[in-house]
């Protein structure tokens, strides 16, 4: 019974696990890469302050494994997310996060959809700027369910970016 427990506790958090789809060309040596800029034109599909978020989270464990930003880069930094939310739908008397308007007072029928879950792709695209080629890509499979808050965010995807990029630098020592 013992096994049986252990091994179902393996189990459950091995089904919790973000997973991590990673290519990379390898005639492109990522080992000379040093300085990095994020592209020009990000379109992430995710709202701007989460961009930003992403961005930071991003330029930040770049500068923790010793890559600097630049004017002229070695590389450019590209990423974009694929997300399908679950939703939950409460009433009007429920929501406490929406502005009451007489309106809103007067209409107790309503209902809203709260957002439980979100089930994520993130693509992490590194690209050679002399080369203008795709030099490295990892696709960041990942969830995250209520409450879904700022710092809950920051944390998945400091989590998530930390170890897509532990793998850039891998990459790059296995050269």
């Amino acid at each position: 019974m013992k096994y049986v427990l252990s091994f179902y506790m393996l189990l459950v958090l091995v089904s919790c696990s973000t997973t991590m789809d990673v290519q990379h060309d390898k005639t492109i040596d990522l080992s000379s890469y040093k300085t990095y800029s994020f592209y020009p034109t990000i379109d992430s599909n995710l709202p701007e302050e989460e961009t930003k978020r992403v961005l930071q989270v991003i330029a930040l464990q770049l500068y923790k494994q010793g890559y600097e930003k630049s004017k002229t880069p070695d590389f450019y930094v590209n990423f974009f997310v694929e997300e399908n939310s679950s939703y939950r739908p409460i009433s009007s008397e429920e929501k406490n996060n929406y502005t009451e308007t007489r309106k809103e007072k007067a209409d107790t029928n309503r209902i809203y959809l709260k957002t439980i879950a979100i089930d994520q792709l993130l693509y992490l695209d590194i690209v050679d700027v002399k080369k203008d080629q795709l030099a490295w890509n990892v696709v960041i499979k990942g969830f995250i369910e209520e409450p879904i808050t700022d710092e809950r965010l920051f944390q998945y995807y400091s989590e998530r970016i930390e170890k897509a990029l532990k793998k850039f630098k891998k990459s790059a020592i296995d050269k």
